[in-house]
Protein backbone atom coordinates (compact mmCIF):
# COMPACT_ATOMS: atom_id res chain seq x y z
CA UNK A 1 0.00 0.00 0.00
CA UNK A 2 1.13 3.66 -0.53
CA UNK A 3 1.16 6.06 1.69
CA UNK A 4 -0.29 9.74 0.50
CA UNK A 5 0.68 12.98 1.57
CA UNK A 6 -2.05 14.76 4.14
CA UNK A 7 -0.01 18.19 4.22
CA UNK A 8 -1.00 19.70 0.97
CA UNK A 9 -5.43 19.01 1.55
CA UNK A 10 -5.46 21.45 4.62
CA UNK A 11 -4.10 24.56 2.10
CA UNK A 12 -6.51 23.71 -0.39
CA UNK A 13 -9.03 23.43 1.64
CA UNK A 14 -8.30 26.58 3.36
CA UNK A 15 -8.23 28.51 -0.60
CA UNK A 16 -11.05 26.84 -2.02
CA UNK A 17 -13.15 28.28 1.55
CA UNK A 18 -11.40 31.41 0.88
CA UNK A 19 -12.16 31.50 -2.86
CA UNK A 20 -16.17 30.44 -1.80
CA UNK A 21 -16.42 33.44 0.60
CA UNK A 22 -14.82 35.96 -1.84
CA UNK A 23 -16.43 34.56 -5.30
CA UNK A 24 -19.90 33.70 -4.14
CA UNK A 25 -21.54 34.35 -0.76
CA UNK A 26 -19.87 37.89 -0.94
CA UNK A 27 -21.38 39.05 -4.37
CA UNK A 28 -24.51 37.28 -3.65
CA UNK A 29 -24.61 38.98 -0.42
CA UNK A 30 -23.71 42.21 -2.09
CA UNK A 31 -26.68 41.54 -4.65
CA UNK A 32 -29.28 40.80 -1.82
CA UNK A 33 -28.18 44.15 0.01
CA UNK A 34 -28.25 46.15 -3.14
CA UNK A 35 -31.67 45.20 -4.05
CA UNK A 36 -32.98 46.01 -0.56
CA UNK A 37 -31.76 49.32 -0.21
CA UNK A 38 -32.99 50.44 -3.79
CA UNK A 39 -36.28 48.94 -2.58
CA UNK A 40 -35.96 51.07 0.75
CA UNK A 41 -34.77 54.41 -1.16
CA UNK A 42 -38.01 53.00 -3.57
CA UNK A 43 -40.66 53.11 -0.66
CA UNK A 44 -39.20 56.43 1.11
CA UNK A 45 -39.88 58.27 -2.28
CA UNK A 46 -43.61 56.39 -2.83
CA UNK A 47 -44.15 58.15 0.57
CA UNK A 48 -42.62 61.73 0.03
CA UNK A 49 -45.03 61.65 -3.53
CA UNK A 50 -48.37 60.42 -1.44
CA UNK A 51 -47.71 62.76 1.24
CA UNK A 52 -47.33 65.25 -1.62
CA UNK A 53 -50.50 64.21 -3.46
CA UNK A 54 -52.51 64.63 -0.63
CA UNK A 55 -51.28 68.03 0.07
CA UNK A 56 -52.33 68.76 -3.57
CA UNK A 57 -55.58 68.70 -2.39
CA UNK A 58 -55.53 72.72 -1.82
CA UNK A 59 -55.73 73.04 -5.54
CA UNK A 60 -59.69 72.01 -5.30
CA UNK A 61 -62.46 73.82 -4.94
CA UNK A 62 -63.76 73.80 -1.42
CA UNK A 63 -67.22 74.41 -2.34
CA UNK A 64 -67.37 71.55 -4.37
CA UNK A 65 -66.14 68.95 -2.17
CA UNK A 66 -69.36 67.45 -0.95
CA UNK A 67 -71.09 67.26 -4.72
CA UNK A 68 -70.46 64.62 -7.06
CA UNK A 69 -68.80 67.03 -9.31
CA UNK A 70 -64.92 68.26 -7.77
CA UNK A 71 -63.62 71.34 -9.33
CA UNK A 72 -59.71 72.23 -9.68
CA UNK A 73 -57.13 74.07 -11.27
CA UNK A 74 -54.57 72.28 -13.12
CA UNK A 75 -52.09 74.84 -13.05
CA UNK A 76 -52.47 75.67 -9.46
CA UNK A 77 -52.32 71.50 -8.84
CA UNK A 78 -49.18 71.15 -10.42
CA UNK A 79 -47.41 74.38 -9.00
CA UNK A 80 -48.56 72.84 -5.67
CA UNK A 81 -47.19 69.40 -6.13
CA UNK A 82 -44.18 70.83 -7.65
CA UNK A 83 -43.42 72.94 -4.63
CA UNK A 84 -44.48 70.38 -2.21
CA UNK A 85 -42.63 67.49 -4.01
CA UNK A 86 -39.34 69.73 -3.41
CA UNK A 87 -39.64 70.15 0.09
CA UNK A 88 -40.47 66.43 0.62
CA UNK A 89 -37.83 64.98 -1.30
CA UNK A 90 -35.27 67.87 -0.41
CA UNK A 91 -35.26 69.38 -3.95
CA UNK A 92 -34.85 73.08 -5.21
CA UNK A 93 -36.89 74.31 -7.66
CA UNK A 94 -35.63 73.45 -10.83
CA UNK A 95 -36.55 69.36 -8.99
CA UNK A 96 -32.75 69.33 -8.60
CA UNK A 97 -31.42 68.05 -5.37
CA UNK A 98 -30.13 69.61 -2.67
CA UNK A 99 -27.55 68.78 -0.11
CA UNK A 100 -29.43 65.33 1.91
CA UNK A 101 -31.46 64.52 -0.94
CA UNK A 102 -32.14 61.13 -1.94
CA UNK A 103 -32.29 61.97 -5.08
CA UNK A 104 -29.13 61.79 -7.18
CA UNK A 105 -29.99 64.05 -10.87
CA UNK A 106 -33.44 65.92 -11.89
CA UNK A 107 -36.63 64.35 -10.69
CA UNK A 108 -38.94 64.50 -13.47
CA UNK A 109 -43.09 64.44 -13.24
CA UNK A 110 -44.34 62.44 -15.93
CA UNK A 111 -47.84 62.81 -15.02
CA UNK A 112 -50.19 64.48 -12.41
CA UNK A 113 -53.80 63.66 -12.92
CA UNK A 114 -56.57 64.45 -10.63
CA UNK A 115 -59.43 62.03 -11.39
CA UNK A 116 -62.86 63.47 -10.64
CA UNK A 117 -65.80 61.75 -12.18
CA UNK A 118 -66.49 59.06 -15.04
CA UNK A 119 -65.87 55.96 -12.51
CA UNK A 120 -63.86 54.28 -13.04
CA UNK A 121 -61.32 55.22 -14.61
CA UNK A 122 -58.31 53.92 -15.50
CA UNK A 123 -55.22 56.01 -14.81
CA UNK A 124 -51.95 56.37 -17.14
CA UNK A 125 -50.15 54.42 -14.54
CA UNK A 126 -52.49 51.42 -15.63
CA UNK A 127 -54.35 51.06 -12.31
CA UNK A 128 -58.09 51.15 -12.09
CA UNK A 129 -59.64 54.05 -10.19
CA UNK A 130 -63.22 54.54 -8.67
CA UNK A 131 -63.21 57.13 -6.19
CA UNK A 132 -61.47 60.33 -6.77
CA UNK A 133 -58.23 60.20 -6.99
CA UNK A 134 -54.79 62.36 -7.42
CA UNK A 135 -52.45 60.16 -9.34
CA UNK A 136 -48.88 60.76 -9.69
CA UNK A 137 -45.58 59.02 -12.14
CA UNK A 138 -42.03 60.72 -11.26
CA UNK A 139 -38.76 59.23 -12.08
CA UNK A 140 -35.90 59.96 -9.48
CA UNK A 141 -32.44 58.83 -10.23
CA UNK A 142 -30.83 57.44 -7.70
CA UNK A 143 -27.03 55.97 -7.41
CA UNK A 144 -26.61 52.00 -6.20
CA UNK A 145 -24.84 52.03 -2.57
CA UNK A 146 -22.24 48.94 -3.31
CA UNK A 147 -20.26 48.80 -6.21
CA UNK A 148 -21.69 51.84 -7.75
CA UNK A 149 -19.04 51.90 -10.19
CA UNK A 150 -19.37 48.31 -11.45
CA UNK A 151 -23.11 48.32 -11.44
CA UNK A 152 -23.40 51.55 -13.30
CA UNK A 153 -20.45 50.40 -15.66
CA UNK A 154 -22.62 47.39 -16.05
CA UNK A 155 -25.68 49.40 -17.12
CA UNK A 156 -24.02 51.90 -19.11
CA UNK A 157 -25.85 54.63 -16.89
CA UNK A 158 -25.32 57.19 -14.62
CA UNK A 159 -28.03 56.75 -12.70
CA UNK A 160 -31.16 53.99 -12.21
CA UNK A 161 -34.15 55.76 -12.43
CA UNK A 162 -36.89 54.53 -9.80
CA UNK A 163 -40.21 55.13 -11.48
CA UNK A 164 -42.92 55.72 -8.70
CA UNK A 165 -46.38 55.38 -9.29
CA UNK A 166 -48.99 56.48 -6.65
CA UNK A 167 -52.57 57.03 -6.73
CA UNK A 168 -53.73 58.85 -3.56
CA UNK A 169 -57.56 58.76 -3.07
CA UNK A 170 -59.37 62.59 -2.61
CA UNK A 171 -61.26 61.95 1.34
CA UNK A 172 -64.66 63.00 -0.33
CA UNK A 173 -68.34 62.35 1.09
CA UNK A 174 -70.47 60.52 -1.87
Amino acid sequence: MVSRNKKGSAVIDVVVAAAMVIFVILPVFSTVAEKYVLMEKARVIRDAVDMTNISSYNALKTGSLGQVSIKFERTEAMDIFEKLLCVNLGLDEGLYPEAGSIAEGRVVVSSLEICTDAFPVVCPGGATIVRPSVHSCIKVPVKPSLYRELILGMLGKDYIDIEVHVDSEIPVNN
